[in-house]
């Protein structure tokens, strides 16, 4: 329960989600700990509808806009007076770049997919022996999977996942770091899965028989789930 609270706020109601002994951090909000545990086993241990409570709560729709008032008050939002700020993880940004161009493969299950990855990662770190000594591209509909589904290995995982702070699987992470990096920038910018769904949604964009402002806020909508604002399509239309 305290780990898929962590997903949604960035922290759990015990921060210290690896520790929950005598030298963790006590619990911000016993009682809700103590319910929402048991109410989720009580429900079959449904994880579904443990995440519908959540996202359905009226702390989880709160604006992420605070107030000096509240900045004071609770500088590290401990009581979730406002929505927590969080950037997608790894997986879910190449998600939604996939799904924003129309990309994306909504299937559930089956095994896993090797995207585009750039060449010699894999034979760096091999034996050149067995099934794994090459890395062997996958083509059409695999390449577009969620990104829960990339094929990861221990000793070469994906590099696009590993520079947006995935784990690498070497050893069990409870809560993944957060990372600036020029590299996450140059991801955007070069990585060949972005440029395809970027041309495809492009290509789409253009195929409507609309002006440019009409395609500016269908792209917008699209990438940022909003509306654009007045000076937001004014930088556009001048760009």
């Amino acid at each position: 329960v305290n780990r898929i609270w962590q997903d949604f706020f960035g922290k759990g109601l015990v921060k210290t989600s690896g520790d929950f002994g005598m030298q963790g951090e006590l619990p911000t909000h016993p009682e809700l700990l103590d319910w929402l545990a048991t109410d989720f086993r009580e429900h079959g241990w449904n994880i579904k509808r443990l995440v519908k409570q959540i996202v359905s709560s009226a702390t989880y729709r709160q604006t992420a806009v605070y107030t000096k008032e509240k900045l004071k008050a609770d500088p590290e939002n401990k009581y979730y007076s406002y929505s927590s700020r969080l950037r997608l993880t790894a997986e879910m940004t190449r998600d939604h770049v996939l799904a924003s161009s129309g990309l994306l493969v909504r299937e559930i299950g089956g095994p896993s997919v090797k995207p585009y990855q750039p060449p010699g990662i894999w034979e760096s770190t091999t034996s050149g022996r067995g099934e794994l000594a090459r890395y062997v591209q996958d083509h059409g509909d695999k390449l577009y999977r969620r990104g829960m589904y990339t094929f990861i290995k221990r000793t070469a995982p994906p590099p696009s996942l590993l520079i947006f702070d995935a784990g690498n699987r070497d050893q069990c992470e409870v809560r993944r770091l957060r990372t600036n990096t020029p590299l996450q920038a140059l991801v955007m910018l070069n990585d060949p899965q972005i440029l395809e769904a970027s041309r495809v949604l492009a290509q789409t964009l253009l195929l409507n028989n609309d002006n440019d402002e009409v395609r500016f806020e269908a792209a917008f909508r699209r990438i940022i789930c909003r509306r654009p604002k007045k000076n937001e399509m004014q930088i556009l239309t001048d760009y």
